[in-house]
């Protein structure tokens, strides 16, 4: 009986603190794990344009030249940057000063764009990849979601923000499709924005009037 008495009353001091125990240990190994970080971006990012019910114009004065945009279009670029490429603010080239090449939908993991390499040149952005077919993702699909972006800007401030995306943020860039007219003393200045997804250059991408910006998580 000794013995027994004993037995229980280790038992009543020991069980308790093996459940204590066992608490601090599932709360610390909890904190220890990183967690999932929900993408920010709507439906995994695209590109999201709707029409105006009637053509909207804006003008810009730079230097000697005067510049108008007209656009039939609003805009959301939604995807995580995988290129960019700045221009000088030399006129009128430079009306435009950033291209963003943005990804999305399924493009936008980290484990598929190990297999593509992206190149940025002047107004243009090539890419090429070797994906294995088990990943499903068809050649018209990469086309898809894959954008060219030139952006232009009204407010300086908003350009200086934007000017700061790297490449691997996620961004999202909500404005207007616009086509281009400048005219200095002597010279004229075109160009036009792409209103479809299947067009290719010189026709092929996409001039954004940037009206809002928002860096968001990529999501893990």
């Amino acid at each position: 009986m000794t013995r027994l008495r004993s037995l229980l009353e280790w038992s009543v001091i020991l069980i308790p603190l093996l459940i204590v125990g066992f608490l601090i240990f599932s709360v610390i190994s909890g904190t220890g794990m990183p967690a999932n970080e929900p993408s920010g971006l709507p439906g995994n990012g695209g590109f999201f344009q709707v029409s105006l019910p009637a053509p909207q114009q804006y003008i810009r004065k730079a230097g000697d030249w005067q510049f108008t945009f007209t656009s039939d279009y609003a805009y959301t670029l939604a995807g995580r940057v995988v290129g960019r490429h700045e221009y000088p603010a030399t006129m009128p080239e430079g009306i435009l000063p950033l291209d963003l090449a943005v990804v999305n939908g399924d493009l936008v993991s980290p484990d598929i764009l190990r297999y593509f390499t992206f190149t940025m040149g002047s107004r243009t952005l090539e890419y090429s990849y070797d994906i294995p077919a088990s990943s499903g993702l068809t050649e018209e699909f990469i086309d898809e979601h894959i954008s060219n972006s030139h952006l232009v800007f009204l407010n300086s401030t908003l350009e200086s923000e934007v000017k700061r995306t790297q490449v691997g943020n996620c961004v999202i860039i909500k404005g207007k499709l616009v086509n281009i007219r400048g005219s200095s003393p002597g010279s004229r200045y075109s160009i036009d924005t792409s209103t479809v997804r299947n067009d290719v250059y010189p026709a092929g991408c996409e001039i954004i009037l940037v009206q809002s910006y928002t860096p968001v998580s990529c999501g893990t």
